[in-house]
């Protein structure tokens, strides 16, 4: 089965989107400012939630595609993708706190505190690009006809 390459490029261009957004909010605002808006948090919330469901797509997508692997969870995705080469081991338990932390905003598990959001908007934000990096091997490799 072949990897659809634009619906992974489009993935990709809206995580680096959600990022820079992420990032010029930081540079514009303070620490103080950003907290003691609601809205502010709510929006760096949500930009950090759709960039980690793009991610667990293009997962998803790849291990269907690529390695033939329907996922039973997202987490099971970056381990196909870390199996088949794709992803660092390393990297797992990084991509699957990304995960927790979406599905604690999505399904309201648990509060994400406004710090938290804070520190990890200031702090974890190259965890997605190193993610890009990794999946854009593959990409490239299949353009140019190698397996």
């Amino acid at each position: 089965m072949a990897i659809d390459h634009v619906r992974v490029a489009n993935k990709i261009t809206f995580i680096r989107e959600q990022v820079s957004s992420i990032k010029s909010l930081l540079t514009e605002k303070s620490k103080e400012e950003i907290l003691s808006d609601p809205w502010l948090v709510r929006g760096i919330k949500y930009a950090l939630q759709t960039a980690v469901e793009a991610m667990i797509d293009i997962a998803y997508h790849i291990s269907a595609q690529k390695f033939n692997h329907a996922p039973t969870d997202s987490r099971d995705a970056f381990r196909v993708l870390s199996e088949g080469g794709l992803i660092a081991r390393k990297d797992l338990p990084v991509y699957g706190a990304m995960v927790g932390f979406r599905n604690r905003v999505v399904h309201g598990y648990q509060e994400v505190s406004a710090e938290r959001v804070y520190e990890i908007a200031q702090n974890e934000l190259g965890d997605f690009e190193r993610y890009i990096r990794q999946v854009s091997v593959l990409l490239k490799r299949e353009e140019n006809g190698k397996p």
